[in-house]
């Protein structure tokens, strides 16, 4: 979703969108990339091929919001969303770019969540 900081209904519907999201709803890209890994294991035709169309972004997109969907069974306060998903999305950045280590910054950012990890 886009919008403009500057339009008052841009502002109110990127909101309620992100109230959803910490509620446990998935972005769009999220949900079609699921789908299309589900509709490739169902068929079990080798149609992994058809994910071919998403950017990395994507990917760490879509284990951020496994992870966030994990918590919020858990029990998680939705009022943690944002917190939550910045510290995750860094924690996935460093594991992806190969410098994730115990005791980085990225993962001390997340030590408060372990409870939720399931």
């Amino acid at each position: 979703m886009n919008f403009v900081t500057s339009v008052p209904e841009d502002v109110r519907a990127h909101r309620a969108e992100h109230n959803e999201l910490a509620k446990g709803g998935l972005p769009k890209v999220v949900r079609e990339m699921l789908k299309g890994f589900g509709w490739a294991v169902a068929h079990n035709d080798g149609g992994l091929q058809r994910l071919r169309d998403y950017e990395p972004e994507d990917g760490k997109l879509s284990v951020a919001y496994g992870w966030w969907s994990r918590a919020v069974l858990a029990g998680v306060a939705i009022t943690e969303f944002d917190d939550y998903m910045a510290a995750h999305l860094r924690l996935i950045d460093s594991i992806v770019d190969n410098t994730d280590a115990p005791g980085t910054p990225q993962r001390r950012a997340v030590e408060r969540w372990e409870g939720y990890a399931g």
